[in-house]
């Protein structure tokens, strides 16, 4: 019966976090159009597009979505993990936590799969999947991967782990779906607990729920973002295995 209670109690929270989740997404879409025909100057410091930058499809919704791809979250993910856009040439390779936009499509020559649950709240949103045929979308959580053991050569993750339900299971599915000697890199966002990101992540507990992970480092701490300058008790970590 207790066991019971606290399963409810986890599913109410996790449906609690996935509203609150949707509910900031579909806000960012507005402000995305705002940003894109110039009521917005800046936007999460990106400066409104040019005309020559916009891209330019059927409605104004989409053609702010893919401009905000290219110009802001493309250019986030090389900068916050402080990688070149060949680095994963020839690999298969998953973003965990991918959101709304398959930001690791930044990366050349390599097969992206895009990990998320929230993959229909997105839909909802009004959020489109069908214009990236270079990525493979996978609608599943972090703690139950639906793919074979070794089946990925390199993951990544940007500023999602700590939205996570269950970062110990996370680890273990982590572990289980990348190849022996695969390569390993998460940008990682330590904060206090909060509705949208429940897990409050330190060096001990990362070290402790990824230790079977191999040369495992940190590449660098951050106070700032490409996109986001932190409060003075949180700092941004990358960690890595090459």
């Amino acid at each position: 019966m207790i066991l019971k209670r606290v399963a409810d109690k986890v599913r109410r929270l996790s449906s609690s976090k996935q509203e609150a989740e949707s509910d900031f997404w579909k806000d960012l879409i507005k402000n995305l159009e705002k940003w894109y025909t110039g009521e917005l100057t800046s936007y999460y410091k990106t400066p409104n597009p040019a005309e020559t930058e916009k891209i330019k499809v059927s409605n104004l919704k989409d053609s702010s979505i893919l401009t905000w791809l290219k110009l802001h979250q493309q250019v986030k993910y090389l900068k916050d993990l402080e990688l070149t856009d060949d680095t994963f040439s020839g690999l298969k390779l998953m973003d965990i936590g991918a959101g709304p936009m398959p930001s690791a499509s930044v990366f050349r020559n390599c097969e992206v799969y895009c990990l998320e649950p929230l993959l229909h709240k997105y839909l909802e949103a009004g959020f489109p999947l069908h214009y990236y045929d270079n990525c493979r979308f996978i609608h599943a959580v972090s703690e139950n991967i639906p793919v074979e053991d070794e089946f990925f050569d390199a993951i990544i993750s940007v500023n999602a782990i700590d939205h996570v339900d269950d970062l110990r299971r996370t680890s273990l599915e982590v572990k289980r779906v990348l190849k022996r000697n695969g390569l390993f890199r998460m940008h990682v966002h330590y904060h206090k607990a909060t509705k949208l990101e429940p897990v409050e992540i330190t060096d001990e507990l990362f070290l402790q729920v990824f230790s079977w992970c191999p040369n495992l480092h940190t590449v660098s701490r951050k106070s700032s973002s490409h996109s986001t300058t932190l409060e003075a008790d949180e700092t941004f970590v990358l960690w890595s295995n090459f």
